[in-house]
């Protein structure tokens, strides 16, 4: 799975009011809007941004070949037309030539192939780097097999013209060029200025909206860019995205009116918020699980991690705490894709098979058994959800378990630099495609915080890049969700459902099945 981390919500407020447009536009300020962000940006280089809120910002600021749209999903932007080879590998992309940086100077063909290279090279650390394996030649030159940039799958054949092969059949290539990672970036820029690129003195971008503020832990302010070549489509002069992590807060303050979009809600409240005008239910490909760390010596035998797995209780925890419309998981890949072999066999609740594999693994009872950590980050239902399986462990299995709470930033460093041993984690797809799940767990991948390891996962996910049919490739990825399963070395527990609330006078916001959103076509009326 592409590793990318979420935070979603919880709080516990009543919902028994509301706020007309007049809340905000009394103030004057027709062309701006407020919204909040769960989080500070881990970094607002698109290469770079291994969150969530990150991706969603950045989406703001850079714009690829193709870009996040209210209704299509994704739609064409800086490709203005495109050829593809007989057999669907190579791919001739054709730029917009009225396309400039904020700085008025044209988006080149080499922006974006130096960005490229940039992602998929090891010395950068690009956490999403494991995108670039689809492109021909991108896993071995990130592996360092290849060191020679110039071998890697895409080329400038000018200024305006990009040559893109990829290293087999991969059907939601236009998807995965709409991804922040994949966003042209400036050389120059980043040459001049190093880690300080992307502050908003520094920073020059290319989509809809430029940097003008970022307040740490207070907000980021985007203004409208006056360069980019679809400007007329962008209605909003300015975007204020308050960075509030406190649910409670959150709410309180869109209900008073001075945020007017959420795109994640307080759990303890959805039943009571769905009557509203201004709810919007959304449907999302997207998984919420906890990572074992395998490296460590009482999580390293398969057997210990399915009983952990087997002992959950997966729909009393849907049934007591989630009102979202969530579903437990029935295995490691969420529902949506199209002719896929969906399996429910290794993944569920009993209790009695749990036991056997933790007696077999030289646990009986839970005896011998050292204490286990979760980690979680800060957030009401993250907790119930720890307690909960804490107290199914400890029933189940007959282990002690301990819950660790820390901040967002401490959570996905921790993550990272894999210092933990069970950790609280989600993960939103970047297609609707099985590989968006499965790319983090090969080896070496660095999405892959559990540092799990299969010879023969790998082998079937070189053997997948080779085929040339969608059926061939869909059973390819079940074989390797199966052997992943048999293994866990991540704990599903349910897939997600999304909701969001916009005021009734905003116009063309829409949350994507992948929980992006863009506010290039969003207007007030």
């Amino acid at each position: 799975m592409k590793k990318i981390f979420w935070m979603f919500v919880v709080c516990l407020v009543a919902v028994n009011v509301g706020c007309s447009r007049g809340c905000l536009s009394s103030k004057g300020e027709e062309n701006t809007v407020r919204i909040r962000i769960l989080s500070e940006p881990d970094s607002l280089d698109p290469q770079m941004t291994s969150t969530g809120d990150g991706s969603n910002d950045s989406i703001f600021l850079f714009e690829g070949l193709f870009a996040v749209h209210p209704e299509k999903g994704v739609a064409p932007a800086l490709a203005e037309r495109w050829t593809v080879s007989e057999d669907g590998r190579v791919y001739t992309f054709h730029l917009r030539k009225d396309a400039y940086w904020s700085d008025g100077k044209p988006v080149t063909a080499e922006d974006f192939i130096y960005a490229w290279t940039r992602a998929a090279d090891p010395k950068t650390g690009s956490p999403q780097a494991t995108r670039l394996q689809y492109v021909k030649n991108g896993a071995a030159f990130f592996e360092g097999k290849l060191t020679d940039p110039s071998q890697l799958g895409f080329k400038a054949l000018d200024s305006y013209t990009i040559q893109l092969e990829t290293e087999g059949f991969f059907p939601p290539i236009f998807e995965l060029l709409s991804t922040p990672t994949l966003a042209p970036v400036r050389k120059d820029i980043i040459e001049k200025f190093g880690d300080r690129w992307t502050r908003a003195e520094n920073i020059v971008t290319n989509g809809p909206f430029l940097l003008k503020e970022w307040k740490t832990m207070e907000k980021l302010v985007f203004i409208k860019n006056p360069n980019y070549w679809d400007k007329e489509n962008v209605h909003l002069e300015k975007v204020e995205a308050l960075i509030i992590e406190d649910q409670e807060t959150a709410l309180k303050r869109y209900l008073a009116g001075e945020i007017e979009f959420l795109e994640a809600l307080p759990e303890a409240k959805i039943s009571t918020l769905k009557e509203r005008d201004d709810f919007h239910p959304s449907e999302t490909f997207g998984i919420y699980y906890y990572p074992l760390n395998t490296k460590i010596p009482s999580l390293s035998d398969p057997k210990v991690r399915r009983a952990l797995s087997f002992a959950i209780d997966r729909k009393a925890i849907a049934d007591n705490i989630l009102h979202n419309g969530q579903k437990p998981a029935t295995g490691w890949l969420p529902p949506g894709v199209e002719g896929y072999p969906y399996s429910t066999d290794l993944v569920g609740f009993n209790p009695e098979e749990a036991k056997r594999l933790f007696a077999e693994a030289g646990f009986p009872e839970g005896k011998g058994f050292p204490t286990l950590n979760i980690k979680y980050n800060t957030m009401e239902m993250h907790k119930q959800i720890a307690e909960n399986i804490q107290q199914m462990w400890k029933k189940n299995l007959g282990i002690d378990v301990k819950l660790l709470n820390q901040e967002w930033k401490a959570h996905v460093a921790a993550l990272q630099n894999h210092d933990f041993e069970v950790a609280r984690l989600a993960g939103i797809g970047e297609y609707i495609y099985p590989s968006t799940f499965l790319e983090g767990d090969i080896t070496g991948a660095p999405g892959n915080y559990s540092q799990w390891s299969n010879a023969q996962f790998d082998e079937l996910w070189e053997k997948a890049k080779k085929t040339t049919t969608r059926e061939e490739q869909l059973k390819i990825y079940a074989e390797m969700e199966k052997i992943f399963l048999s293994e866990m070395s991540s704990i599903p527990i349910y897939f997600y459902a999304d909701s969001w609330m916009a005021k009734t006078y905003l116009k063309g916001i829409h949350l994507t099945p992948l929980h992006k959103f863009t506010f290039k076509y969003v207007k007030k009326e």
